[in-house]
């Protein structure tokens, strides 16, 4: 057996374990506040669905930690067992054992990534769909904005099953750019036949207004599209996302900073786990410094943690539109690789 392969299989298995110890203590808090009135609803069978497409709704938010404490833990039983000491004995320090970790990082990197950008909106919409009783079965007072083709979509309530929408603004926007028309409506009803619009509105520039009580509305937007959007989901797909920003898909009433922003971030989320690695690789100083070894397991886990924040701080500011999509998705992974690799450079000195 390689190095690198007994590394990894040794780091990967405490990953593996964390993560599911974590998931499994997620699952459980869910279930004591939701299974009774799953297995009321759907029986035992539903609890099991439940169950399977909440878990990694889960682990896409506790994967990064997993990774830090995982490869923690691993590292600490490598100084435990003097292992760290032969390595570098050997000539391989803490940065060239990390070297050989790159593939395990990759591999948790693409998990994220694909946790995120695709089995985790899948799971979500099926939860809400399979479980609305569990969701949000009041009507959305918060307003809303969508884009659709060539017109922008005002909604200001969306009752319970998006099929029922309420004080509603259509704004047509020519190839020029300029306001052709607009439409206010009361509201807006959804049927086998289409959405009509109710107690109608219809202004344009060149003619005068003009009132009438429906009028049907050509829409790509389906009461699941207008739903997902007033419920404002974090995750999106990162095909959806593409098409949004192509103008392929209605917009989901987050705006464009939010859509670029989720695209960059499944990039990053490729080299995050590296990341923590880095901290986590803090522990192999854990038993090899008498009287500080705590004190480096301490700082590489306050340090993933702290990455875990500011790298969550600098994703709103750009979804905000306050900070380059871009860079928000990077800044965070990009500074603390260089701050976990410096410290351990420094602390091996």
């Amino acid at each position: 057996m390689t190095l690198a392969l007994y590394l990894s299989r040794h780091v990967g298995i405490r990953i593996v374990a964390v993560l599911a110890g974590f998931v499994a203590l997620g699952l459980s808090l869910d279930m004591l506040e939701n299974a009774a009135r799953i297995i009321e609803r759907h029986g035992v069978a539903g609890l099991g669905e439940y169950t399977l497409l909440r878990a990694p709704l889960v682990l896409v938010t506790i994967l990064p930690l997993g990774v830090l404490f995982g490869a923690a833990l691993a590292f600490l039983a490598l100084a435990a067992r003097n292992e760290m000491v032969v390595l570098r004995t050997a000539g391989f320090n803490t940065v060239r054992a990390l070297l050989l970790l790159i593939p395990l990082a990759a591999v948790c990197g693409l998990a994220q990534s694909y946790l995120a950008a695709r089995l985790g909106p899948a799971a979500e919409q099926a939860l809400v769909e399979r479980f609305p009783g569990l969701f949000e079965t009041r009507a959305i007072e918060e307003e809303i904005w969508l884009r659709d083709r060539h017109a922008v979509i005002r909604i200001g309530r969306t009752e319970a099953d998006g099929a029922v929408l309420g004080d509603i603004s259509i704004f047509r926007i020519g190839a020029d750019g300029k306001l052709m028309q607009r439409i206010d409506a009361a509201a807006a009803r959804h049927s086998s036949a289409g959405w009509v619009l109710e107690a109608v509105t219809v202004q344009r520039p060149d003619r005068a207004k003009e009132t009438v009580a429906q009028m049907p509305w050509m829409t790509r937007l389906s009461p699941a599209s207008i739903l997902g959007a007033a419920r404002r989901p974090e995750l999106v797909d990162t095909g959806k996302v593409r098409q949004i920003l192509a103008g392929v898909l209605p917009g989901g009433g987050r705006g464009t900073p939010f859509y670029t922003v989720q695209l960059w971030r499944s990039y990053s989320a490729l080299v995050s786990p590296m990341v923590m690695l880095l901290f986590g690789a803090m522990a192999s100083f854990g038993l090899s410094r008498s009287g500080g070894g705590a004190r480096y397991v301490a700082l590489g886990l306050v340090g993933g943690a702290a990455f875990v924040l500011i790298d969550g701080v600098f994703t709103s500011l750009g979804e905000a539109g306050a900070m380059d999509a871009a860079l928000s998705a990077f800044l965070a992974p990009g500074l603390f690789f260089a701050i976990g690799l410096w410290s351990i450079v420094v602390i091996e000195e």
